[in-house]
């Protein structure tokens, strides 16, 4: 029975080394067969071999300027929450509040601050919530497409010399 469990062991161990080597060439990459694409890349020595062209962006993420100044908010105590993971039905909003990346306190009507936001996102949704619990939160959806390009003259400037600003007045 020892010698059924260690010839099994020695086997598997065998074959995972194996499974695990190179042949040592440079590797090749095919496309997906999900595309349809019967087209081959050419094998890739290093990076520094690549074309990228000079105006292609490396970045993941855009910087975001928030700018709300809500006369319907002036001297009331209120928050913002600023969430990329909602669904909107009709007027309704549907918010996971474990997405919001932003929070915080809106004094006398105007809220600012910034964020980055991962390039996945198209749009997030404001929320301002009241501490007087009588009053209705106010939900507003922002494209980041749509949003004013902003020069580097307000906030950080990003990378890319722009940086998009929500504003909600």
């Amino acid at each position: 029975m020892k010698n059924a469990l260690l010839i099994g062991t020695v086997g598997l161990a065998l074959t995972v080394v194996a499974g695990c080597g190179g042949s040592g060439e440079e590797p090749e990459i095919a496309a997906a067969e999900s595309t349809g694409s019967t087209d081959i890349v050419d094998k890739v020595a290093d990076t520094k071999s690549l074309d990228v062209a000079s105006d292609f962006d490396f970045d993941t993420a855009r910087g975001i300027d928030i700018e709300f100044d809500l006369e319907s908010a002036r001297g009331m105590e209120a928050s913002v929450s600023i969430c990329t993971s909602y669904d909107v039905d009709g007027d309704a909003y549907d918010v996971d509040y474990e997405s919001c990346a932003v929070r915080g306190p809106m004094l006398d009507g105007v809220f600012s601050h910034s964020m980055e936001i991962t390039n996945e996102f198209d749009s997030v949704v404001a929320v301002v919530w009241f501490q007087d619990s009588t009053m209705v939160p106010l939900h507003r959806e922002f494209s980041i497409e749509d949003s004013v390009a902003a020069s580097g003259a307000r906030g950080i400037r990003a990378a890319n010399g722009q940086r998009r600003v929500i504003v909600w007045e």
